[in-house]
């Protein structure tokens, strides 16, 4: 490749970068509706025309930066695989363990999960598609937890309708200490998520043995 395109490239790949952070900075501040492409521009330095060169609108763009924000969060995540987060102990302990480390993971406020949590509550004639890229990533992420649960309940031999249902209830508990740590910031996390973790763990074992 030529040294002058490759450099128009990389230059290309900073602005849509700046453009990107931008609008995850405006819409955890204003929302969907208070983000704009001359917030953006004026946020950035960058004329409409760059914003518009790399997103076809704004509802592109919020959708493109949702991904953005999701994509470097899993980055730093822990792993969903049960045999490469360097878990080890019993059932008790792996559960705690795990929400510990999911608690952490969104004590930086990944922006995704803001915005997303945002769009997922409101209902519009015409449907976002940054609500639908959050579904989407949301889903991933639910399958994901839900494989690390298939894994570590394998002695339990515990059937897909409970690997599913713990799954379901992980995730609402990330959504709830998301919303809770924000809210109140006297909450004792910790004591929280151990009384959560003990309970998941007795339905584990209950449902392990089919009770």
């Amino acid at each position: 490749m030529p040294r002058k395109t490759q450099r128009r490239n990389e230059q290309g790949e900073q602005s849509r970068h700046r453009i990107l952070e931008a609008t995850l900075a405006l819409a955890a501040e204003r929302g969907y509706d208070g983000t704009s492409v001359a917030l953006v521009t004026e946020a950035t330095g960058l004329p409409a025309s760059s914003v518009y060169w790399h997103f076809t609108n704004k509802d592109e763009l919020l959708a493109e930066a949702l991904e953005y924000s999701y994509r470097h969060w899993r980055e730093s995540a822990p792993a969903w695989s049960a045999e490469t987060d360097d878990d080890t102990g019993d059932l008790d302990a792996r559960i705690h363990r795990r929400l510990h480390r999911a608690a952490a993971a969104i004590s930086d406020s990944p922006e995704f999960w803001r915005l997303g949590l945002m769009l997922a509550l409101e209902r519009r004639v015409v449907e976002p598609a940054a609500r639908r890229r959050f579904l989407q990533v949301r889903d991933e992420t639910r399958n994901g937890v839900a494989e690390w649960w298939r894994q570590v309940l394998a002695p339990l031999r515990c059937d897909d309708e409970t690997v599913g249902r713990l799954a379901r209830f992980h995730l609402s508990v990330m959504d709830g200490l998301y919303v809770g740590m924000r809210a109140n910031r006297g909450w004792d996390g910790d004591r929280l998520i151990d009384i959560i973790a003990s309970g998941m763990h007795a339905h584990a074992l209950r449902a392990g043995a089919g009770t």
